[in-house]
This record gives C-alpha cells, sequence and structure tokens, in this order.
C-alpha cells in the first residue's frame, strides 16, 4: 500500500531558526539552504516553542537569537531544553561568547554564534552538532 503524503525531512537535517529581524532571518535561512539544511523559521520565541512542538521529530538543531521581544532567547532556551534536554541550541547574539555563556550559568547552550553569521563559522558549528562532534 502507497501513500501521497509528503516525506518529513530526514531528522538532523532540519534547522529551527528563530529571529525577530526579517533580514537576519531571510539571510539565515538562504545561507542554511545553500548547506543542505531545510529551515524552519519563527520571529518570536513564543513562535519557536509552537513550531518546535509541531515538528520536533525533524528538528536537529535551534539557532536562536538572544536579544527579542516577549520571550527571549534566554527563556526560548529554557523552555526548550525543558521540553528535550538533550536538543542541540547555538545561541546568536552581537554580544562576545563569553559574554552570553555568562548569562546562562549552570545550563549552557550547546553553542554560541556572533552575530552578523560568517557562512565558515554558521556552518562548521551545525556540522558538528549534527555529526555529533559538539
Amino acid at each position: 500500500m502507497t501513500t501521497d503524503s509528503p516525506r518529513r525531512p530526514e531528522r538532523g537535517r532540519t534547522v529551527l531558526l528563530v529571529d525577530d529581524e526579517k533580514m537576519v532571518l531571510e539571510v539565515g535561512q538562504a545561507i542554511l539552504q545553500r548547506l543542505g539544511h531545510a529551515v524552519i523559521t519563527a520571529t518570536s520565541g513564543e513562535s519557536a516553542l509552537e513550531k518546535f512542538d509541531q515538528d520536533r521529530e525533524s528538528i536537529g538543531c535551534v539557532v536562536l537569537d538572544l536579544t527579542m521581544p516577549g520571550i527571549d532567547g534566554k527563556a526560548a532556551f529554557e523552555l526548550l531544553r525543558s521540553l528535550d534536554p538533550k536538543l542541540p541550541i547555538i545561541i546568536a547574539s552581537g554580544l562576545s561568547a563569553d559574554q552570553v555563556t555568562r548569562q546562562f550559568g549552570d545550563r549552557q547552550p550547546t553553542s554560541v554564534i556572533q552575530k552578523p553569521y560568517q557562512v565558515a563559522d554558521l556552518s562548521a558549528k551545525i556540522q558538528a552538532i549534527l555529526t555529533g562532534r559538539a
């Protein structure tokens, strides 16, 4: 028996990209798609939580902006990790990695990336996570 349902993206290749700036989302999505990843975008922490709940089986990694209105990156990080404690989350910020990690205490993100994204840096961080080298 065959079904006509659409194929779900391979787990681990889908990245949930979260940023309140439309330009950052568009550029980030284009970079990630060029690198071969399926991308789900969200413009807020609230939207990220909804989209993660809907597509958690296909999401292998989250790139999460630290500074957003409403549920900010730190709060969204805590909520996502409460739903999936092993979910790889990269925090994106204009701050240095040291400044970011100090905000998270004992529960650290998988990685931190400086904004604006550099293609090589974003690619290396995501590949390390998805291949289990992070």
